[in-house]
C-alpha cells in the first residue's frame, strides 16, 4: 500500500493512472475530500469520469481512513494539510497539479492555490468557507453530536476510518471547531484569497444547511478572476450526484478554464 512518512502523519494515498485512449496527458489532480471522509467516498461518481482526462492523486488527509489517526486537533490543522500535500507532491515528484476540494478539502485547496501559488494549475472548490463563526458551529454539533446518525452513515464512518476510532473523531472535530472560533474564526484571510491567481470555479449549494452559501459568494468576490456556481441544493455533498448537474458544472468550469489554457483545463466533465 502507499505510504508516505511525513511530520504529522504517515499519509496514505492512492494514485490512479489515466485511462489511456490516446498519447497521455502530464496533468494531475489532486482530490482533497471532506472531513470524516476518503476520496474514494466523496468523489465516488466523479472518479470514472476523470480519470477518462486525468491522473489523479487521492489522498486520505490526516485523520482519515488509511492514514494516521488523530489523538486531537490544533488550530492549524488546516494549514497542517496544507504542508502535507506539498511534502507529497515533493515526495512524488509533481511539481503542479489541478486540485479539487470539497468541503474540509476545498479549504485545504484555497490554502494550497494562496501559499503555495507554484503548485497549482487551476483549483475547483465546493462547499468550502473562510471564517467560521458560533452559527456554524452550532450546526456541526447538531450534524456530529446531537442528532441520531443515520445507520448508513454509522456504517460507512467504521467502514472508511475503523471500529471505534470514529466515534472520537467526532467530538474531536467539533471541539476544534468551538476552539477556531474562540480563536478568531479566521480560516482563510481575505489577503491570502486575493494573492490566489490560478483559474478557480467557486461551487455552493444555495441551501447548505451546514455551510452557508454566503461563504461563497465571499470567496468569488475575493478572488480574482473566480467563477461562481451555485446549485439548488441542502445537502452538505459534493454536487454532481446526477448526470444534469455533472454535466452543467463541467461544461462551465471547461468554458472558463479555455480562456486560460496556459494555467489549467476543466477540471470536471
Amino acid at each position: 500500500m502507499p505510504f508516505v512518512e511525513l511530520p504529522h502523519t504517515t499519509l496514505y494515498y492512492d494514485l490512479f493512472e489515466r485511462n489511456i485512449t490516446q498519447p497521455a496527458s502530464p496533468q494531475t489532480l489532486l482530490l482533497l475530500h471532506g472531513f470524516a471522509g476518503t476520496p474514494g467516498s466523496d468523489f465516488a461518481e466523479q472518479i470514472p469520469h476523470l480519470l477518462s482526462e486525468y491522473s489523479i492523486l487521492a489522498p486520505h488527509l490526516h485523520g482519515n481512513g488509511r492514514s494516521s489517526h488523530r489523538h486531537s486537533y490544533t488550530t492549524s490543522y488546516y494549514r497542517e494539510d496544507v504542508a502535507d500535500m506539498v511534502a507529497l507532491l515533493d515526495a512524488l515528484q509533481l511539481s503542479r497539479v489541478l486540485v479539487l476540494g470539497f468541503s474540509d478539502g476545498a479549504i485545504v485547496g484555497l490554502l494550497l492555490a494562496a501559499l503555495y501559488p507554484q503548485r497549482v494549475t487551476a483549483l475547483a472548490i465546493h462547499g468550502a468557507q473562510p471564517t467560521i463563526n458560533e452559527r456554524d458551529v452550532t450546526a456541526i454539533r447538531h450534524w456530529l453530536l446531537e442528532q441520531p446518525l443515520a445507520a448508513e452513515w454509522q456504517a460507512q464512518l467504521a467502514q472508511l476510518h475503523g471500529e471505534p476510532y470514529w466515534r472520537s473523531l467526532l467530538p474531536m472535530y467539533v471541539k476544534v471547531q468551538e476552539e477556531l472560533v474562540v480563536a478568531g474564526g479566521t480560516l482563510i484571510t481575505d489577503e491570502e484569497l486575493a494573492a490566489i491567481r490560478c483559474p478557480v470555479l467557486v461551487m455552493h449549494g444555495t441551501r447548505d444547511r451546514i455551510v452557508a452559501v454566503e461563504y461563497a459568494y465571499a470567496i468569488h468576490q475575493h478572488i480574482p478572476g473566480s467563477q461562481l456556481l451555485l446549485f439548488n441544493a441542502t445537502l452538505h455533498t459534493f454536487v454532481a450526484r446526477d448526470e444534469e448537474t455533472s454535466d452543467s458544472c463541467g461544461r462551465r468550469h471547461q468554458s472558463q478554464c479555455h480562456s486560460s489554457r496556459q494555467a489549467g483545463r476543466s477540471l470536471l466533465e
